[in-house]
């Protein structure tokens, strides 16, 4: 098997998501709309600031907390991406999932790893292929080299990217989410809204838009959690990925 042949599918659509964003649209309000409790937490203030501040908070926010979730869908090359991970600093461990198959991920430490399932692998490979690589993976993990473009689908999860605006971004309008108050700060080039809480912490909370593909969603949530499945698998649980491309 060639590694130019299974680096296609999963590897393309996540590019495709990652150049394109979210698109546009700024949705409608969600969750009852009723008056928040008396121990609500307190304004914050990034209502009231500059659209340009306002992102700064939410940047800040978000960095000082270290860890955090990410899920939601992707509209993009005619299909739907399903993305869920969980985050502390540069580690992650989560899903990405289309009509093509789900890729587990697994990053520690900078060492990255990759779980596909046999639907990716019969997509990306062909079916003889793919069957040679299943029966020699089973459940394991295949450990990725920084150099092969597998690497690209961890970029999905880089918040940083998530929040970066492409254009002039100007405020829009309040939203509540999850019962969480929010401004909207849209990004006129991307055409997408991102939802910062104007309560406590000014976390970013959401990025919602659309394009002709669909609608698209990304939720942010479980900030400063702690996630304790995020850690490298046992030595006996990896397989490395040099050898899949060997076979």
């Amino acid at each position: 098997m060639r590694s130019t042949t299974i680096r296609r599918g999963m590897v393309a659509v996540v590019a495709m998501a990652l150049l394109a964003g979210c698109g546009g649209g700024d949705g409608d309000g969600d969750g009852d709309g009723g008056k928040p409790a008396s121990n609500a937490p307190k304004d914050n203030g990034v209502a009231a600031l500059e659209p340009t501040e306002a992102l700064q908070r939410a940047t800040t926010a978000v960095q000082n907390a270290k860890s955090y979730r990410l899920a939601g869908d992707i509209a993009t090359s005619g299909q739907k991406m399903t993305l869920d991970f969980k985050m502390t600093g540069s580690d992650l461990t989560g899903q990405i999932s289309t009509n093509d198959g789900t890729v587990e991920l697994l990053s520690v430490g900078g060492q990255q790893y990759i779980r596909p399932d046999a639907k990716f692998w019969a997509k990306n490979t062909g079916a003889e292929a793919s069957g040679e690589i299943v029966k020699l993976m089973g459940d394991k993990w295949a450990k990725v080299s920084q150099k092969d473009e597998f690497t690209q689908m961890f970029d999905v999860a880089n918040v940083d990217g998530l929040l970066k605006p492409d254009g002039t971004i100007t405020k829009g309008e309040a939203k509540e989410i999850n019962g969480v108050q929010t401004i909207g700060l849209v990004d006129g080039k991307k055409e997408g809204t991102l939802y910062i809480a104007t309560t406590g912490e000014p976390y970013p909370v959401r990025v919602e838009g659309s394009n002709a593909d669909g609608a698209s969603q990304i939720t942010l949530s479980d900030f400063g959690a702690t996630f304790d499945e995020l850690k490298a698998p046992a030595a006996d649980q990896i397989v490395d990925f040099d050898q899949l491309k060997r076979k």
